[in-house]
């Protein structure tokens, strides 16, 4: 090929659809000049050809024209051949030739921000998966402040109807009237009305679900010794009710779809049935434990009942040899660490404290 020609495929009548190689030259006047090596076809030549962009994306270069009724197109890809042919074109059609670049360069833009959009909507679910995950507990605590207290009894009777599925509980009787007696004490000016309920289970545990809900197990009842260790149980689960990490944990475990349908209101039966039956094997932070503890210090200290028997309970528990850990202590960890903060922090507590005159004793089964 001489420094004049460039190279392309040619396309008309007689010629395979795909084409056949060839090799063309600019003329001053703007004429093109095909030269086919093939001998079954004869070289074109087009005195006005039509310049515009063809191909896939029109990155290429489509040199058009019309002898007769037959019409023919050279076909110059994009890359060096393209470049030569620019660089080789007369000035009379190199005006021409740069629209069609600009016009190329504007459409492959357009095709790689479309592109990347493509990307980005397919992998937008899982970038906001990840989001969620990253971000759970921020997401979880602003979902939280958008549910109304009145929403929030409406989740704690979906938990307590899920709890009725999985285990027989009683709602009346001395052992629930002793738990409402210190309950009470510790839940002064809350905005939730509360409901205390005894669980037919011999797991040392209890838990405080959403709107006001608080279930104690038989196995707990059993396990303290004094009513206030259980006023000191009983604080610490009312604390976490009232600072709503129940439902930042229930919220958390649902998922980014649920978490978005309950920050616009859409709580429905079915979003949260799934969360009520992990409730009672939900694990909180470490933070949110020691939110719990310092509040339900605040909260024995206001009823005038003795802080003492919450460090009590949970030194003894701890302390026990057992095969497997309470599920009290599964869900809420006695470390070392928790443990001598709380002592530290009773140390600094002064009564008079006022004793609870509930008899446990009496009802134990």
């Amino acid at each position: 090929m001489t420094d004049s020609l460039f190279r392309g495929r040619l396309f008309g009548p007689g010629i395979p659809g795909v084409g056949i190689a060839a090799e063309a030259a600019w003329e001053l006047t703007g004429g093109v000049r095909i030269t086919v090596p093939d001998a079954e076809h004869r070289s074109q030549y087009a005195a006005h050809p039509t310049l515009t962009g063809g191909g896939f994306n029109a990155e290429g270069l489509r040199i058009s024209w019309q002898d007769g009724e037959a019409n023919w197109v050279f076909m110059v890809d994009a890359g060096e051949e393209q470049v030569r042919c620019k660089a080789l074109a007369p000035p009379l059609v190199c005006g021409r030739l740069d629209g069609i670049t600009q016009a190329q360069n504007r459409l492959e833009r357009r095709f790689k921000t479309g592109g990347a959009l493509l990307v980005f909507i397919m992998l937008l679910p899982l970038l906001l998966i990840a989001l969620f995950l990253v971000n759970r507990g921020s997401i979880a605590a602003w979902v939280v402040q958008r549910i109304p207290v009145a929403h929030e009894a409406r989740l704690g009777d979906l938990v307590l109807a899920q709890t009725r599925l999985q285990m027989k509980l009683v709602e009346n009787g001395p052992d629930v009237a002793a738990i409402r007696t210190i309950g009470s004490k510790l839940t002064a000016g809350s905005v939730h009305r509360y409901r205390w309920f005894v669980a037919e289970r011999p797991d040392v545990n209890a838990f405080a679900a959403p709107g006001g809900v608080v279930v104690v197990f038989r196995g707990l009842l059993n396990a303290v010794g004094s009513p206030e260790e259980l006023a000191g149980v009983l604080a610490h689960e009312v604390a976490h009710g009232e600072l709503r990490h129940s439902l930042q944990g229930m919220v958390k475990s649902l998922g980014l779809r649920a978490a978005v349908s309950i920050a616009f209101g859409d709580i429905s039966d079915t979003v949260f049935t799934d969360a009520a039956t992990r409730l009672t094997e939900l694990r909180f932070s470490r933070d949110a434990e020691r939110e719990a503890d310092a509040n339900g210090l605040q909260r024995l200290v206001a009823a005038r009942i003795s802080p003492e028997g919450m460090v009590r309970f949970y030194e003894r528990l701890a302390s026990e040899k057992r095969a497997s850990p309470p599920a009290l202590l599964s869900t809420h960890p006695a470390s070392g660490e928790r443990l001598e903060w709380l002592r530290r922090e009773t140390e600094r507590l002064s009564g008079p404290w006022q004793p609870l005159l509930v008899d446990l004793g009496k009802n134990k089964h």
